[in-house]
């Protein structure tokens, strides 16, 4: 699967600490070798499909075309409240 990031993705992910980012680029690299590896918990939620960074992190993108579009990226929290707002 191919994936492009949004300018807003990134400017989220610039925001978050370094450790983050590290975490994130590491879930990427794993994401972009097997999707579905375990540990990224990569589920379609809504319209939408989620990958964990890690316990307290996630991403999300919108995939279409074998291209997943990342969006977002935050703190759980956050996402608990965008999902429930884009169900």
């Amino acid at each position: 699967m191919k994936s492009s990031a949004t300018p807003r993705f990134w400017k989220l992910y610039e925001a978050l600490p370094v450790a983050v980012q590290r975490k994130a680029d590491k879930a990427y690299g794993l994401w972009h070798e097997n999707p579905y590896h375990p540990s990224l918990h990569f589920k379609k939620v809504g319209r939408f499909w989620s990958v964990r960074v890690d316990d307290n992190f996630r991403a999300i993108a919108e995939v279409r075309d074998d291209t997943a579009y990342w969006l977002w990226i935050g703190d759980h929290g956050e996402y608990e409240l965008l999902i429930a707002r884009k169900r």
